[in-house]
């Protein structure tokens, strides 16, 4: 079989099999210690920024102190606990480094955990720890505040004991199913999602059934300003928030065929996030209620950074859950009972 022979049955491929195939050229061909190498180093400058400290205790007293499998190890002279350039990362003591890279391009494609153990080489059980390892570590980056006209509603999920082997409160039910009351009750999960004009955007899990005011107030305040425009729509809670705090508020009534108010202020921005979260999160079959606020985070990372390349979004995703560091173990998670 020659070159060209080669090439012309991979042109008759579906782009599905040629992006499969130069992923796997990509993961095979492409020296790992090169990219892990570049990795590292840009990990170890954005996590030492301010000078080096312990990663166990936070003292500044921390200095190099030899090499253990061609990484830098640093000591503590206050703790006296040894770490490296990967402690409190989701990559520490990993078994199998040299997979990181094709994990984390399929967490940015958003492959089931039997794809991607199947693409990567890994089990799905690793696959799952993995995923929730870089998700606990993203979790911790900060919102910031919003700026100008702030959306605010809140979006539904069933709620969900996926994974458990017996549930005490209710009978389980099968591939999902469905609420056993109509309309909106405790047996729905409810997420409060804010975004700005700018896509600064907040998605966070409150509590079950109908928003209350303190949830808003809780999640919303540390965000705002004090000229903040809040558009919702025409429950209660978002009424006594804003007369609360004093905050300018555009009602969106829809039972009224209300949609849009002098040309600017409308709910289709928070509408179409809510679309796309749903669409892209269906794919899982059903998310566990006390993993779902880490799925909202790895959707909130991929939404708001659609625009920007593979290559820029995998090294990001790397370092930023490095850098925000994680302790969880496959124990903790495992055995957490408590949502996020």
């Amino acid at each position: 079989m020659t070159v060209a022979t080669i090439l012309a049955d991979i042109s008759s491929l579906s782009e599905r099999d040629k992006e499969y195939i130069l992923g796997f050229l990509t993961r095979h061909f492409t020296p790992f210690a090169s990219q892990q190498g570049a990795l590292i180093g840009e990990l170890r400058e954005r996590k030492f920024s301010h000078g080096f400290h312990c990663r166990h205790c936070g003292s500044m007293s921390v200095v190099r102190y030899g090499k253990r499998n061609g990484r830098q190890r640093y000591k503590c002279k206050d703790c006296l606990k040894m770490s490296c350039d990967l402690t409190n990362s989701p990559m520490y003591r990993s078994k199998k480094a040299d997979k990181w890279i094709a994990f984390i391009e399929c967490m940015l494609k958003g492959l089931s955990l039997r794809n991607t153990a199947e693409i990567v080489g890994i089990t799905h059980v690793t696959a799952f720890y993995w995923r929730h390892k870089v998700l606990s570590a993203l979790a911790k980056e900060s919102v910031g505040e919003f700026e100008g006209i702030v959306e605010v509603d809140e979006t539904y999920f069933l709620e969900s004991h996926k994974g458990r082997k017996a549930i005490q409160t209710r009978k389980s039910r099968k591939r999902g199913g469905s609420a056993s009351k109509r309309g909106i009750s405790n047996e729905q999960v409810c997420v409060l999602v804010a975004r700005d004009r700018n896509k600064t955007t907040l998605s966070k899990r409150v509590g079950s059934g109908r928003i209350l005011t303190e949830q808003i107030e809780v999640t919303l305040t540390p965000h705002f300003q004090s000229d903040t425009v809040l558009i919702s729509d025409a429950h209660n809670s978002y009424k006594s928030y804003s007369a609360k705090n004093d905050l300018e508020h555009i009602i969106i009534n829809g039972s009224k065929k209300e949609f849009v108010k002098k040309g600017i202020y409308h709910l289709n921005n928070i509408n179409n996030y809510h679309s796309r979260l749903k669409k892209w999160i269906s794919r899982f079959n059903g998310v566990s209620t006390k993993y779902l606020q880490l799925y909202l985070v790895w959707f909130q990372f991929l939404d708001i950074r659609k625009m920007e390349s593979d290559l820029s979004k995998k090294k990001l995703i790397l370092i930023l859950s490095s850098v925000l560091g994680t302790w969880e173990t496959a124990d903790t998670l495992r055995l957490r009972s408590i949502p996020f």
